[in-house]
């Protein structure tokens, strides 16, 4: 079967729609699959986390998408590996909500936890060797007891200039996980973002680890787990040009206008095949113009014109053969024309011309001096 060209390019913007639909669920299959977020059930997820703090009854929350704000009902947010630098507006936030009573964990080996940690004039050291199992510092972890060592991996340990701080965890005797007080709020760092992944909880050791962690915060309260600085982040709508650009509604028409935009470009013409329209090809006649010019005069009101016409014209014939000039006065030219045709009827022809001269004559009147008129030319 052939199809025509209109079948052809229907099919070709249904495939690419097919193609961009399909792209976008990979696209946001892959955005679910951010390392250390709340909502992935994946092995370096932190789902099981966020599930078991509500099971110990803590209200676990998420960051909001439009902005970040740590409102004073948060006792604890969890800062796991942010790859969205902390502005310093964002600072200040933090900083007034620590001087609050917060508890502020954040465990990460990347450049931005880094950062993160120099906020509070710390760091990261490479450790001597790596290492697959971290120690607690007793008696300082014990509730629960931690009874062996932590199985995960350390590459990196926490240098520091500062001196008040309380080591948790070491590996090679260098801290990576410690805790201070800042203010009247309390911070956690951790260079084993690992404890904290679904699939690290599932050791018994881990587990006592985060109940120990959690000890800290004091009394249970909300807990945030921080999103906005994995890249969940947008500004809202407000207006239709944000309306487009921030929502899946407004991707779908812009999508859609691009579709047709391409269509229109591929097809260089216009939708369907041209149908001619039915119409008779008729000639109009001689009298028709003649007619309608006629009309035309009369809707006009230029009867003194049409009798001028008249007047001109009948001169013109009948001084033609004997060579007057038409623009002769009337009583000139016709006492001249009675001297070469003994025939004229002198008087007649005045009284004629005379009329036909009238400013203002009625249309019944120039139909009557037009007979005339046409009467003498045909003689």
């Amino acid at each position: 079967m052939k199809f025509s060209r209109d079948a052809w390019l229907g099919i070709g913007i249904l495939l690419a729609l097919v193609l961009v639909t399909t792209l976008a669920a990979f696209q946001r299959t892959d955005e679910t699959q951010i390392p250390y977020e709340s909502a992935s059930s994946q092995p370096n997820g932190t789902l099981a986390l966020k599930l078991w703090l509500d099971e110990l009854g803590y209200d676990t929350a998420v960051s909001s998408t439009l902005s970040f704000s740590p409102e004073a009902e948060i006792k604890t947010i969890f800062m796991i590996q942010p790859f969205v630098p902390v502005t310093d507006d964002e600072w200040r936030l933090l900083d007034q909500w620590l001087e609050q009573g917060g508890t502020l964990v954040i465990a990460g080996r990347n450049g931005v936890t880094n950062s993160v940690m120099q906020h509070f004039e710390f760091g990261y050291s490479y450790l001597t060797q790596t290492t697959e199992e971290i120690v607690p510092v007793l008696p300082l972890l014990k509730s629960p007891v931690l009874e062996s060592k932590v199985k995960v991996r350390a590459t990196l340990g926490i240098d520091t200039t500062r001196a008040d701080f309380i080591p948790l965890m070491t590996a090679n005797a260098q801290p990576v996980m410690l805790t201070f007080q800042q203010r009247q709020g309390r911070v956690i760092l951790s260079s084993t973002p690992e404890i904290f992944t679904n699939l690290e909880l599932k050791n018994e050791t881990t587990a006592a680890l985060i109940l120990n962690l959690m000890a800290f915060t004091g009394t249970k309260g909300t807990v945030l787990f921080d999103e906005w600085h994995h890249g969940f982040q947008s500004e809202g709508v407000v207006g239709p040009a944000q309306w487009l650009k921030n929502t899946s509604g407004g991707h779908a028409v812009l999508f859609a206008v691009f579709a047709v935009f391409i269509a229109l470009i591929l097809q260089g013409r216009a939708f369907g095949r041209h149908i001619p329209l039915k119409h008779e090809l008729k000639r109009r006649g001689p009298m028709e113009h003649v007619t309608a010019v006629a009309n035309l005069n009369r809707k006009a009101g230029h009867r003194s014109e049409v009798a001028k016409q008249y007047h001109n014209r009948l001169k013109r014939h009948l001084g033609h053969r004997y060579r007057l000039d038409p623009s002769m006065k009337d009583e000139d030219y016709v006492e001249m024309l009675a001297g070469y045709n003994a025939n004229i009827d002198k008087a007649e022809l005045l009284r004629l011309l005379k009329h036909l001269s009238q400013v203002n004559i009625s249309e019944a009147d120039l139909l009557k001096l037009s007979a005339e008129a046409a009467k003498w030319m045909s003689e």
